[in-house]
């Protein structure tokens, strides 16, 4: 039962702050995005999303949906991190190089020195890049005149609309890099939308944004995460929302279900469902009493598990299930496609079939070894001794092999480890 809008905190503070670094530092590729790095332009999120892990006391941000942080400096600090990776801005090379008396084939060797480059998320980290402040600071659409410079591929996330006015931009770097940008979409009825995500674009303006960035031919997709149980994982939501997202030409739905940390982040949850959503308390409640440090269910009591369900839709609206892994510049092809590979072949032991995630991680570290380039480029002479160094049994280096050769492959769907 519903029983109106969510009761959101009252004065929104503003404070504008100096930045220290910009880039998260992870262990290696993110598995659901492709990106090795992201960032928050802000601090805090002015949406005001029920369910957002940012309220969590692990984040350190205190008043997270109420006081928001302008990161000023973020452009500048995102310059030198790039910098610092061995990436070349493309503007300091036509003024500070040999760049413009060079032959073409000549500048075009030029450009493409340095080392490999990765996806960046720019928005989607914690707080919501294209939040309401952005219309007026613009930090989000300054990093991404940074990335153009620096022709990196990105990503982003979010929940806005607002990203439409950046087209321009995006295009640009799309010409010369990649872009791909996602959509969080979790629950198709308006009005159920607007309890637990309150302050965010509607779900019309998102699928509509979501078909415009696609017609201007640039990479996107659904984001459909966190499902919350009993509410929005229901069959009715989650086929309306395959079907309006087929609809706006998504070229993937990533499916995921809710976290709930203990302290602020499943305190303030719970007392908008005791006021909203009462009858689905005690199913919620259930499924969380375990107070799991990272929010994770109980999952035996969920009752939908929404990653499977998810990818079953997906198979029959022709949609992908995860982010394709779209060339990128530095990156030898093989190499990619065999890690996309691995990456499914993961994603199906452990989602998808149920086994115990031990059993998917030669292939985890298998895909480690790639992106790291420890095993160096692959052909196809020197595949089936890779092969062996990386432990990949027979029938991995089948599917491997048959995608290889095909551009699909039977085995995958399903993929059985011997």
């Amino acid at each position: 039962m519903i029983m109106g809008q969510a009761d959101m905190v009252s004065e929104m503070k503003y404070e504008c702050i100096r930045a220290k670094s910009m880039m998260s530092k992870q262990k290696g590729v993110d598995n659901w995005f492709n990106s090795l790095h992201s960032m928050n332009p802000y601090r805090g999120c002015e949406f005001g999303c029920v369910y957002c892990d940012g309220m969590s006391e692990s984040y350190h941000v205190d008043n997270f949906l109420t006081h928001i942080r302008i990161k000023e400096n973020a452009p500048e600090i995102v310059r030198k991190e790039l910098e610092s990776f061995g990436f070349s801005s493309q503007s300091k090379m036509e003024t500070e190089s040999l760049l413009p008396f060079l032959e073409s084939e000549d500048a075009k060797r030029l450009r493409e020195t340095g080392p490999p480059k990765f996806i960046i998320g720019v928005s989607g980290g914690v707080s919501d890049a294209y939040q309401h402040v952005e219309r007026e600071h613009k930090i989000t659409r300054k990093i991404l005149e940074v990335m153009l410079d620096f022709e990196m591929p990105i990503f982003l996330l979010t929940k806005s609309d607002l990203v439409l006015r950046d087209l321009d931009l995006l295009k640009e770097i799309h010409d010369r890099a990649l872009v791909n940008i996602g959509f969080t979409v979790t629950i198709m009825d308006e009005e159920t939308k607007n309890v637990f995500e309150p302050k965010s674009a509607t779900v019309y303006e998102r699928l509509e944004a979501l078909k415009e960035i696609r017609d201007a031919g640039l990479h996107g997709g659904i984001a459909a995460m966190p499902l919350i149980p009993g509410i929005s994982d229901t069959e009715e939501n989650m086929r309306r929302l395959t079907e309006e997202a087929t609809r706006a030409k998504s070229e993937y739905i990533l499916w995921g279900g809710l976290t709930l940390k203990p302290g602020r982040q499943k305190d303030y949850f719970m007392s908008v469902l005791r006021k909203r959503f009462p009858d689905n308390r005690p199913l919620i409640e259930r499924v969380y009493q375990n107070e799991d440090p990272y929010g994770a269910p109980a999952y035996k009591l969920l009752p939908v598990n929404v990653i499977k369900e998810g990818y079953r839709l997906c198979r029959e609206y022709n949609t992908d299930y995860r982010i394709p892994l779209w060339p990128i510049e530095g990156v030898p092809r093989i190499n990619q496609v065999i890690i996309e590979i691995l990456l499914r072949i993961s994603f199906h032991i452990k989602y998808i079939q149920e086994q115990p995630w031990h059993r998917a991680r030669p292939f985890d570290a298998a895909i480690r070894s790639l992106e790291n380039n420890i095993e160096g480029e692959i052909t196809l002479n020197n595949l089936i001794a890779i092969a062996e160094r990386l432990q990949l049994n027979q029938r991995a280096v089948s599917v491997i092999m048959e995608i290889l050769e095909h551009g699909e492959s039977s085995l995958l769907h399903s993929f059985e480890l011997e």
